[in-house]
């Protein structure tokens, strides 16, 4: 199994997608992620509130770790996302949270929120995602990595 201690520094080092939005895992449990971002003016749509694609890409990056997480391992893609834009919000640090519904033999169901810094709910998400079978192998761990 991954150190998942390990598996978040990694994730918030690595010079990537996330590390380029400014995005940082904050909690990585099995079944359970955190992520965080600060909102900045790079971050606002033209009405100057955090834009839909900020919010549903840090729904996409919690549920993600989150399914890896309880996956045994297995490197997972996701399938499909349904998410709800609910309320805006304009500065402050955004928090994503994502918890495992259901997990089966090939695919999951995970559930994903946004909230802002007085706990508002801010988008709400569901992920189905389907493990590739091959293995999540961080750098290092002695393996070739895909993610490098």
């Amino acid at each position: 199994m991954i150190d998942l201690e390990k598996w978040k520094d990694w994730m918030n080092q690595t010079q990537n997608f996330n590390l380029h939005n400014d995005m940082r895992f904050t909690v990585v449990e099995e079944g359970y992620c955190e992520c965080q971002v600060d909102l900045t003016r790079n971050s606002l749509n033209p009405q100057g509130v955090a834009h839909g694609s900020l919010l549903f890409t840090l729904c996409d990056c919690v549920t993600g770790m989150a399914a890896a997480t309880t996956g045994g391992g297995r490197s997972m893609l996701p399938q499909s996302a349904t998410i709800h834009y609910l309320r805006p919000a304009s500065s402050g640090t955004l928090t994503a949270k994502s918890r495992v519904i259901r997990i089966g033999h090939t695919t999951a169901i995970v559930k994903g929120e946004v909230f802002d810094e007085q706990e508002h709910l801010l988008a709400t998400s569901e992920f189905s995602v389907w493990y590739t079978g091959e293995p999540v192998v961080l750098p290092g761990e002695g393996i070739k990595s895909t993610w490098n």
